[in-house]
């Protein structure tokens, strides 16, 4: 066999080419990870040693006022843990899978397949809303891959205090009352830390891959419910509906402050514990009926009916007019209710008001423009009612509203029928809020304010009030205010006025409604009574200082004067004293 021999000049030169050959090659991976690939390699770096978190904002809490300037939180933020695991840095799924599993138990929110579907998942939350003692143990047991987030969790240190009104925050984000309409002022802004760990996950805090955007957090805002004054509320509601034996279904009381429109309190009964929501079975309770709920208030509006025709100079409440127990309107007769029959005969105004004859109330729309009320005297009604004394319409308080309805002169149901109804508070749908507002602007001077159930805010612990909104407009002059709230205290001295604590003066009307059957008619068997009222000093000038309204339902036959009035005594009464108003004797 020939011998291959390599001659010394070849083999300098395959000394010469080896190198440079794996110099070439060297060259050419660099070439690929340092330009072609290098965004992956980054990437893939990144994912190891830059680790992105979410900073939660912490919700704003909710306080309420007690007195003239103290709050009292009635909404808070229990601090809670979420712990999470992190697939890609764990190097032991057995360890971190049986120690977890021990130490969570039942909080485990998500089952370990899916917690290792993606291995190259960084962020898989297995448990939230963990306590102090379970996050100690899962910092202690120092699983690798395993991590804890800072969250929190609210609570209701008053339990059904004001359940509807503050309402409560579900698993989805999803919130009633408060907590649902001033969500993005409670909620907050989240932030973002994206920032360079060491090999144990450390955050260092060099490097220009760190990023930090503070987390903003959400408003703490202060109602204007007075925790003694809604308390009270709700304590003479709840004795009353459970002394009825069960022929009151539900109630609510709304009490305000006339002369700014602040909300003192809005109770509700039956009611709830927000701590506690998802133990509910009947949502209604959920609904704050003083906001949310339309109902047809009857005659506790007649004094918008009277102070309507007085304030366009028609109508003298000395004047007289012939009762027949009831008048005809078109093709209806309108009956007064049962018990007035011996009111039948020449009445004067404040008698017809005083003993709630719907033939007077619809005799003032009559001065307004004649016997058969026509669309003018309908236009001029129409505009008391939805513009000025602003209702039918939602009014701006900071709460889920229902929007009722007043139907319009130019629309086919607003007939004569109709508005005659209207007079005495039937035929159209309002809720309670609008009512106390606008029955606020008939006895307050005649000044329409937007109510609100917000006194200001907390800010580095202190309270901030909000500054005094000026009333939107004038509903009435003053003059016809003043002779208004002279008929009211007239009416409250014909209809149980010896209760009322004396020296002061006090004003009341009472309605009761029939409400639909299933067939669509009314029926006396389910009724909706109520009372509206004020209170104040009796000192010359003087403006009522509070307002209360009471709406009850009832599965039978129930009446304003002995189911509602009641509650407006006992209320009234805590109010002068609560106030501390000095009586004039």
């Amino acid at each position: 066999m020939p011998k291959f021999e390599i001659s010394q000049s070849t083999r300098y030169l395959l000394l010469r080419l080896v190198p440079i050959a794996m110099l070439v090659i060297f060259g050419a991976k660099l070439f690929f990870v340092q330009i072609i690939d290098h965004d992956k390699y980054v990437s893939e770096a990144n994912s190891v040693r830059i680790k992105q978190r979410e900073l939660i904002a912490k919700r704003g809490q909710i306080y309420m006022m007690s007195g003239a300037d103290k709050t009292v939180p009635i909404v808070m933020n229990e601090r809670t843990w979420t712990i999470f695991v992190d697939p890609s840095y764990v190097d032991d799924k057995n360890k971190v899978q049986v120690e977890l599993q021990e130490i969570l138990g039942d909080q485990m929110i998500t089952t370990w397949d899916k917690v290792w579907k993606d291995m190259k998942n960084m962020y898989v939350e297995v448990a939230r809303h963990v306590n102090y003692d379970t996050v100690t143990k899962v910092k202690n047991a120092n699983l690798k891959g395993v991590g804890r987030k800072e969250t929190s969790r609210r609570v209701y240190p008053y339990g059904s205090l004001a359940a509807q009104v503050v309402g409560f925050v579900n698993a989805e984000g999803v919130g009633t009352g408060i907590e649902g309409s001033l969500n993005n002022r409670l909620t907050g802004k989240n932030g973002m830390l994206k920032t360079v760990t060491d090999v144990n996950s450390i955050p260092l805090s060099i490097g220009d891959d760190n990023i930090e955007i503070p987390a903003q957090n959400g408003e703490d805002i202060v109602l204007s419910l007075d925790e003694n004054i809604q308390r009270k509320a709700e304590k003479v509601l709840k004795t009353a509906i459970d002394n009825a034996n069960g022929a009151v279904k539900n109630g609510s009381v709304l009490i305000m402050n006339p002369n700014n429109g602040r909300i003192w309190a809005m109770a509700n009964y039956p009611t709830f514990n927000p701590n506690e929501y998802y133990k509910v079975t009947n949502a209604s309770l959920f609904t704050n009926m003083t906001t949310e709920a339309a109902y047809e208030p009857a005659s506790v509006c007649k004094p918008f009916t009277y102070a309507m025709a007085i304030n366009e100079g028609k109508l003298d409440p000395t004047g007289t007019y012939y009762n027949y127990g009831y008048t005809k309107v078109g093709d209806r007769t309108i009956k007064n209710a049962t018990g007035t029959e011996r009111q039948v005969g020449t009445r004067t105004f404040y008698e017809a008001l005083d003993h709630s004859l719907n033939t007077g109330s619809i005799e003032a729309l009559r001065r307004i423009g004649g016997d058969n009320i026509p669309k003018s005297a309908r236009r001029t009604m129409y505009d008391y009612l939805y513009n000025r004394f602003g209702l039918g319409h939602t009014t701006g308080v900071e709460l889920y509203e229902a929007t009722g309805k007043i139907y319009s002169p130019d629309e086919d149901e607003g007939n004569a029928v109709r508005y005659s109804n209207m007079t005495f508070g039937q035929g159209m749908s309002l809720t309670m809020v609008q009512v106390a507002a606008g029955f606020s602007s008939v006895i307050n001077g005649g000044h329409y304010y937007q109510p609100s159930i917000l006194a200001g805010v907390m800010k580095n612990g202190k309270f901030i009030p909000s500054a005094e909104r000026a009333p939107i407009h004038d509903s009435l002059s003053s003059v016809t205010s003043a002779t208004m709230r002279g008929m009211l205290q007239e009416v409250r001295s014909v209809n149980g006025g010896y209760a009322d604590l004396k020296g002061y003066n006090i004003g009341v009307k009472t309605g009761t409604a029939e409400t639909y059957d299933e067939s669509g008619k009314y029926t006396s068997s389910r009724t909706v009574v109520g009372a509206i009222g004020f209170g104040g000093s009796a000192k010359e000038g003087a403006l009522p200082e509070y307002v209360i309204l009471i709406r009850m339902e009832g599965n039978t036959l129930l009446w304003g004067v002995s189911n509602a009035v009641p509650l407006f005594t006992e209320l009234s009464n805590y109010m002068l004293q609560y106030l501390r108003i000095e009586p004039v004797l």
